[in-house]
């Protein structure tokens, strides 16, 4: 088999991590794009490691710049900005946008070439919040529902082109996606909803993070089957709870599907963490 190149983003860690790594054993060329090549982690040794924030333009530009051909994109780096929408700041929100959909979007863009040379292939990794309103989520449900949209346009635009466009959901999966969450700056009212409700919820995602969680594996798993498939789906959901999610929001009325996440979350919010 002729040798391969793939692009893939945010590979300090997490999944990206994973699928560099994967790939790397599989003979794969991986262009890893990290934040800071000097702090990478040592398990990237056998990728060329690629300085690549996707706020900044001009390094997409430079990246996208020095290749010609490329069989597949992984973009995969992003942040989740977590509580109240009251507490976001205008910079916080457009930090998240560029982060999670401009940057993938404009590196996706100056790739065309490249990636029409080798009919290759574009995988966006976004999340069950990307089918899914979460509260706390406002602007990173915001992030992945764009992505999605974005996704499922260029699934049909490029296919003339020879490039095929997918989605992985992923559910909840530990990694240090989750102890890398940016919360939101402005301050709040002591006495107010939004207060409360964010104590409440950092109480819950301690209690998330102290609960023995599911290995990434199972998506890591899931990229490399699409880099192999001859035709690949639009989406691919990973983990019981992204599963379900969607089987609900399927076959449930609107209203009704609404009023469970509601409850759903009412619920966690009130939870108590056990002495």
């Amino acid at each position: 088999m002729a040798e391969r190149t793939v692009l893939i983003t945010g590979c300090s860690s997490g999944f990206g991590l994973g699928i560099a790594q994967a790939l790397v054993e599989r003979g794969w060329t991986v262009l890893a794009g990290v934040r800071d090549p000097a702090r990478a982690p040592e398990s990237l040794a056998g990728a060329r490691l690629l300085p690549l924030d996707l706020s900044n333009a001009a390094q997409i530009a430079a990246v996208a710049a020095g290749i010609e051909r490329l069989d597949c994109l992984i973009n995969n780096a992003g942040y989740a900005l977590n509580g109240p929408f009251a507490s976001y700041s205008a910079a916080q929100m457009h930090h998240q946008l560029q982060v999670n959909v401009l940057g993938p979007a404009l590196l996706t863009q100056q790739l065309l070439p490249a990636l029409a040379a080798a009919r290759g292939r574009v995988i966006h990794i976004s999340s069950l919040a990307g089918e899914l309103g979460l509260p706390m989520n406002a602007l990173y449900c915001a992030s992945k529902f764009a992505l999605e949209g974005l996704s499922e346009s260029l699934r049909h635009e490029l296919l003339p082109h020879g490039v095929q466009v997918a989605l992985v959901e992923p559910g909840g999966f530990r990694t240090r996606f989750a102890a890398n969450l940016a919360w939101g700056e402005r301050r709040l009212p002591a006495d107010g909803v939004d207060a409360r409700q964010l104590s409440a919820y950092r109480e819950m995602q301690a209690r998330m993070l102290a609960a023995p969680g599911k290995d990434p594996a199972t998506v890591v798993n899931a990229v490399l089957r699409l880099t192999e498939v001859t035709r690949m789906p639009l989406r691919t959901r990973v983990g019981g709870d992204a599963k379900s999610a969607r089987w609900l929001q399927r076959w449930l009325p609107e209203s009704a599907f609404i009023a469970l996440v509601g409850a759903l979350f009412r619920r966690r919010l009130a939870a108590r963490r056990n002495p």
